[in-house]
């Protein structure tokens, strides 16, 4: 079975570069060619469109032609093609060779480290955490058993996993939990991938660029290709490409026209994509765009900055919607480079004094933030909120305002900025990129006056300074508490790597040969922060009631082993050979920072799931006895609408593709007038009474939410056309429901169950053609329905068992008890009777 994942997750991500590449394959070879993409960032631009556009594609081969075998064979030889009629752009030379090689032999270790301390370590299979992995599971299983992808079960993009993933599920028995596994890995392949594309752009040197890949590799944190992740990673790849133009021909791209050009021409594709607020149309505005460059014929300059300017941006938002976002940062960024650019080639430089300033006021106000926010946490200072002010942005940009309880208040305040860039970033890479910096000023005090008049060293300053300065200033913009602005998090890193990468290489490495002090300092210093951090913050914890301590359990063989290697590593830093102390210097930073970004992933694992219970050996929110029971639902009940706690149902849903009666995007934004009629529902199931009361007031409560059922269910009941779904926008304005249901149940007479009964019959149709409301009992739902207005339930799997006489009750009750295990029975509600 692992084999065949293994093989079919290849496929996956080769059908997916495939398709994008016949995309690409519009424009004229030659204007690919004069846009000097380098053929690693051929191929990332290549993927980032084909993993958007192989789902609406498939979306719209299923609205035509109902067989799930020849939506494959189209997908698959659309790609075939991509892949033939570009190689010739994007094949490696005989030159390329050790290249290859030498990523080979950096990203798949790299790539495993991460996989583990990201999600390996704290998972047993078949136990995992799928909770973001919903959605797309959910879509992908229903489109494997129907041949049909649901339009309306994206939001504002359509996912990049679940069309391809089902399809394969429906012809290739692809089993979508190892499929969560292996995923994984090559979706950190793929950011290390992208990190290569952007050192390309920055460096020519190679011994930089692979110091900076490097960095950059030790320092992801993202363990998971999601439609936000994409758009980010492809952000930093499009700076790359930008950085990239900047250092070829100064005397033709550098001019201010062709700034202009890319500039006005990445905003022109974010004003249409914002008026055409449709993915399917804006994968088609991209190819007619493409085939209009085809038709101009011959290639010129003007025309391969227009490739680059409206091809990227479009990419990056048919990913997702957020790179409307991280477009704007990234060319802020670059003009930012060229700016310290031109005025660090000036003689004397006007702006250095500024620049000096700008790298000490910067981290003094991040730390200022943090330090304020930490404040408020403790009741010191009075909490701020700036909400009002962000939801006029939210409301032009997004169509929504931010309101309590949804998604964009989640993610929005200086508090959960703060916890988010603070996990990313670390402690040991903030404090001693900071170090660095003030090292490097200390020494370019003392250097002599005419070592900055080299345009190769003004060059490296200037690079410094910038990724420094533009680094720190959006740090700073994301600590702001603009919503989900610290998503930025991947470009704030890479601009970082590029930092320590200047920074250890003119302290520590372009000196020649380098001072064996300087390297001992450097390489003490450090491994002595990572040992204390790790020895006792991150593996040993001095209060055990702390929600983090258990967590610690998981990762701390590794830590340790980690930290003697560190150690082992520090002597090779003073050896006289340079590629030897060289190499031995970046392997010291390199997996300080791993460790410290593992460590910190520990510790940060409440944040997100509470204290982990006794006993537990995953991070986890299903058991066994939930997989028995999606399987028996899969298996058993083809067409069942689903009823329970948003935990299980959630689950329930991903591993068997059934509707459900209400929707959410995550655990914490479920609707509370929403929530408190489900609750009401499960209530009648639960509690003891007369049945038929009981099951007259479940049909009360349930005709009003069948009457507004969700578009997503509705359409796989087969009542609304794909088309529709495809064309519909991904910006609405509609508020969510506020309103709260009655408090107690109404009245129930004879006219009014005859009038439920018919609205229920006429919903769930009549002989092979209906449908059937089913609910999903565990004692985590019989919690759930206790709770009050914002409480939650812990994250982790109930411990406790349904009692025997509870399920003997169902069986005799009126609600028919179709299955039952030791923890979770499923329940038919017969209100069509």
């Amino acid at each position: 079975m692992w084999m065949n994942t293994l093989l079919l997750t290849f496929v996956f991500f080769l059908i997916q570069l495939g398709t994008g590449l016949s995309i690409v394959a519009l424009a004229p070879r030659e204007l690919i060619s004069a846009s000097r993409l380098t053929k690693v960032q051929f191929v990332v631009l290549g993927y980032a469109i084909g993993a958007s556009a192989v789902g609406i594609l498939l979306g719209l081969f299923s609205a035509l032609v109902g067989d799930l075998r020849l939506h494959l064979a189209i997908m698959i030889s659309l790609s075939a093609f991509g892949l033939v009629w570009t190689w010739p752009v994007w094949r490696p030379r005989t030159g390329d060779a050790r290249q290859i090689m030498l990523w080979l032999l950096l990203a798949l270790p790299l790539a495993l480290v991460t996989w583990w301390w990201t999600f390996g370590a704290f998972s047993s299979f078949p136990y995992s955490d799928i909770g973001a992995d919903v959605h797309w599971m959910k879509t992908a299983q229903e489109y494997a058993d129907s041949g049909v992808v649901n339009p309306y079960a994206s939001q504002s993009y359509v996912d990049l996993r679940s069309a391809l993933a089902g399809a394969l599920a429906g012809t290739c028995n692809l089993d979508l939990l190892h499929f969560g596994w292996t995923y994984r890995y090559v979706s950190i392949l793929f950011f290390l991938l992208a990190f290569y594309a952007f050192a390309q752009g920055v460096y020519s040197d190679p011994s930089r660029k692979w110091i900076a890949f490097f960095f950059a590799g030790a320092g992801n944190g993202i363990g998971l290709l999601t439609n936000g992740s994409l758009a980010v990673a492809g952000s930093v790849v499009f700076l790359g490409v930008l950085l990239g133009k900047s250092g070829q021909d100064e005397k033709e791209d550098l001019r201010a026209g062709s700034v202009a050009l890319l500039i006005l021409s990445a905003v022109t594709s974010l004003f249409l994509a914002f008026m055409l607020n449709n993915n399917a149309l804006l994968l088609a505005l991209l190819a007619v765009g493409l085939l209009l460059l085809r038709l101009q014929g011959k290639a010129h300059r003007r025309g391969s900055l227009l490739f680059i300017g409206c091809v990227w941006p479009a990419t990056l938002l048919l990913a997702h919607r957020g790179s409307y976002l991280h477009i704007p940062a990234v060319l802020g960024a670059w003009l930012g480079y060229l700016l310290i650019l031109h005025e660090m080639s000036r003689r004397p430089a006007r702006t250095l004094s500024l620049l000096r300033a700008l790298s000490i006021v910067l981290p003094l106000a991040l730390g200022a933030i943090v330090a304020s926010v930490v404040a408020m946490r403790l009741g010191y200072l009075p909490a701020a909120n700036a909400n009002a002010i962000f939801s006029h942005i939210t409301g032009l940009v997004l169509g929504r305002t931010i309101q309590s309880g949804d998604e964009l208040f989640l993610g929005a305040g200086p508090e959960v900025a703060v916890i988010e860039l603070g996990r990313a970033v670390g402690p040991l890479f903030a404090i001693c990129i900071a170090l660095a910096m003030a090292w490097w000023w200390i020494n370019r005090a003392t250097a002599s006056p005419g070592t900055a008049s080299d345009p190769t060293q003004t060059a490296r300053v200037s690079k410094l300074l910038w990724s420094w300065t533009i680094g720190c200033g959006l740090a700073l913009a994301a600590l702001s508490g603009f919503p989900f602005l610290y998503r930025t998090t991947m470009i704030v890193l890479s601009l970082l790597a590029i930092t320590a990468t200047e920074a250890v290489s003119q302290l520590l490495i372009d000196p020649s040969p380098a001072s064996l002090r300087r390297r001992a300092s450097a390489a003490f210093t450090f491994t002595l922060l990572a040992a204390g951090l790790v020895l006792t913050v991150y593996t040993f914890t001095w209060r055990p009631d702390l929600p983090s301590s258990r967590y610690q359990d998981f990762i701390r063989p590794a830590e340790l082993a980690g930290l003697v290697l560190l150690a082992a590593l520090v002597p090779l830093t003073l050896i006289r050979s340079r590629r030897i102390h060289v190499c031995a210097l970046a392997a010291v930073f390199g997996l300080g920072v791993i460790l410290d970004r593992a460590g910190l992933a520990s510790m940060s694992k409440s944040y997100s799931y509470g204290a982990l219970p006794a006993g537990a050996t995953a991070v986890t929110h299903y058991n066994a006895s939930d997989l028995d029971a999606a399987r028996w639902l899969h298996d058993n009940l083809k067409k069942g609408i689903l009823l329970s706690d948003p935990y299980t149902l959630g689950m329930i849903q991903a591993l068997t593709g059934a509707p459900a009666a209400y929707m959410f995007s995550n655990l914490d934004t479920v609707n509370e007038a929403l929530a408190k009629r489900m609750r009401t529902v499960v209530s009648t199931i639960v509690e003891p009474g007369d049945g038929a009361l009981r099951l007259a007031e479940a049909c009360t409560t349930i005709r009003p939410l069948l009457q507004d059922i969700n578009q997503e269910t509705y359409f796989q009941m087969g009542r609304s056309d794909a088309l529709s779904g495809i064309l519909r926008p991904v910006r609405t304005t509609k508020a969510p429901e506020t309103a709260a249901p009655q408090a107690t149940a109404p009245e129930v007479s004879d006219a009014t169950e005859d009038a439920d009964r018919d609205v229920v019959q006429n919903f769930l149709g009549a002989g092979q053609d209906t449908w059937q409301l089913v609910a999903v009992i565990n004692p985590r739902t019989i919690e759930w329905i206790n709770l009050g207005a914002g409480e939650r339930l812990p994250y982790f799997p109930p411990t406790t068992q349904l009692e025997s006489e509870f399920i003997k009750s169902l069986r005799a009750g009126p609600f028919q008890a179709l299955y039952a295990n030791k923890q979770t029975a499923i329940v038919r509600i017969p209100c069509e009777r």
